[in-house]
């Protein structure tokens, strides 16, 4: 039986690298009580402030899945019977239909097809229109099962034209894509187990004053979700629950590697690999589902699969050598394969693993591709 390491190469969770894990591994004491604790989470809040371009005092890390960030933003934002316009090109900007109607929200959906992006002039139409009567807009910015990713800075832009709050999921983009709070972000949602290389666990949200009002003015009752009780929680050295300590140590360490790294380099490693991957995913004569390249997601490539080839099988085959890659979710399961090139995995090495793996699992359910030629388009169109 042939047994080999396994990098995984999914769009989340990802590899963790070594540094990483060391920094987890460190002794912990308690959170509730250390002041050597509380330093270490405002220097994370500090480096990701700068990220962000973001006040420090608006940033929030807590306990809980990513998810539990997006529905934070609708608990805290949206009252019964209040219009909210969803923009989605993909499955989880569907969701947040389901999240604004289960807090009695009335969501107005502007839906483009999952291999597109959304358009900034029809949203500003939509917005000006349908939507009119809403205060809160939601959109994502990377669309993972897709592989797409949203113009964010001129949709944001067309947003605060309308003088409405926006909300993004930035999960599976932040730390590998460029955002800019100022643009016009006024809630920001990252996970910790996407681009920055952690276990899930940690929620990351960037919240803008105007927010932090509307908040009051919905009064949102509930406890674990209410941001109210984070605001001051590091100035008064008092978290509303017990924290992380492993994650937060992971999560600086991840921090402290983007900067020494430079925040420019890492934005440019991404679209590089990226570019790579595509290109080799081509190279094999397979289809990326975003209708034009420039759609594409610096951290994820999403293909549609071989007729007659189960994305199953080869996932299975890929595993066998060395590379946990992932399918897709929605209408796309089944029909798609994805590689996640976020953070730490988005390198040449990795890749490459990844990418050979892939090939010999597509020969194994019959689709013949050569690997040394993969690779070497992989290698062109990365620029090595």
């Amino acid at each position: 039986m042939l047994i080999t390491d396994t990098l995984i190469v999914t769009p989340g969770p990802t590899e963790i690298p070594h540094r990483v894990l060391l920094a987890m591994a460190k002794r912990t004491t308690n959170p509730d009580l250390d002041p050597s604790f509380f330093k270490l989470y405002d220097e994370a809040r500090s480096m990701l402030a700068n990220m962000l371009s973001a006040q420090r005092r608006n940033i929030i890390i807590w306990v809980g899945e990513a998810m539990s960030g997006l529905e934070a933003a609708v608990a805290n934002l949206v009252r019964s019977g209040d219009k909210v316009a969803v923009l989605s090109n993909g499955f989880f900007g569907d969701a947040f239909s389901d999240l604004v109607s289960s807090y009695g929200g009335v969501p107005i959906l502007h839906r483009v097809d999952y291999s597109s992006v959304l358009d900034p002039d029809k949203v500003s139409s939509f917005l000006r229109n349908e939507a009119k009567e809403a205060r809160v807009v939601t959109m994502v910015h990377c669309e993972t099962p897709s592989g797409t990713l949203n113009n964010l800075r001129e949709l944001a832009k067309v947003v605060k034209s309308e003088d409405k709050l926006l909300v993004v999921d930035a999960v599976s983009s932040m730390g590998g894509v460029d955002i800019d709070v100022k643009w016009g972000i006024d809630v920001l949602i990252g996970g910790s187990q996407k681009v920055l290389n952690l276990p899930s666990g940690l929620t990351i949200l960037a919240i803008s004053d105007d927010a932090w009002s509307e908040a009051e003015r919905v009064g949102y009752r509930g406890f674990y979700l209410n941001i109210k009780y984070w605001r001051d929680a590091v100035e008064k050295m008092e978290f509303p629950y017990t924290h992380s300590e492993s994650l937060v140590y992971g999560l600086v360490e991840s921090l402290r590697m983007i900067n020494e790294e430079g925040l420019s380099n890492v934005y440019s490693r991404h679209r590089a690999i990226s570019r790579g991957v595509v290109n080799a995913i081509e190279s094999m004569g397979l289809k990326i589902v975003p209708d034009s390249k420039e759609y594409s997601s610096p951290t994820v490539t999403a293909f549609y699969v071989p007729n007659n080839v189960s994305e199953a099988k080869v996932r299975e085959s890929a595993l066998k050598y060395g590379a946990f890659i992932a399918g897709s979710w929605g209408p796309l399961r089944g029909k798609v394969l994805r590689i996640g090139h976020m953070g730490y995995t988005a390198s040449l090495s990795i890749m490459t693993s990844a990418l050979m793996a892939l090939t010999k699992a597509l020969n194994d359910s019959g689709y013949r591709v050569k690997v040394g030629d993969v690779i070497e388009a992989f290698l062109s169109g990365v620029g090595a």
